[in-house]
């Protein structure tokens, strides 16, 4: 009965780690590296306004901010390449 269990093609329990997710511990390894060097504060100027950040929240904050700037940039672009359907009128 075993045997027919095996060659059934039943994927196997557990966790596959991907190129992507690679890649995500890299970064999220050198971020937390990265804050644990740079514990000193920064002060951030915009449009009028003086703000004092510590740096370890500044970089990964300055990161999610570009990633999601970039995606909407990206889903624009892919919005407006699509082709639209002529209007017979």
């Amino acid at each position: 009965m075993s045997q027919n269990f095996a060659k059934s093609g039943a994927k196997k329990k557990g966790m596959t780690i991907t190129w992507r997710g690679i890649v995500l511990i890299v970064i999220v390894v050198i971020l937390i590296v990265f804050g644990v060097q740079n514990l000193n504060s920064a002060t951030i100027s915009f449009l009028g306004f003086d703000v004092s950040v510590p740096v370890w929240l500044l970089v990964p904050g300055t990161f999610i901010l570009g990633m999601v700037f970039g995606g909407v940039v990206k889903g624009t672009a892919r919005k407006l390449r699509k082709p639209h359907p002529e209007v017979k009128g």
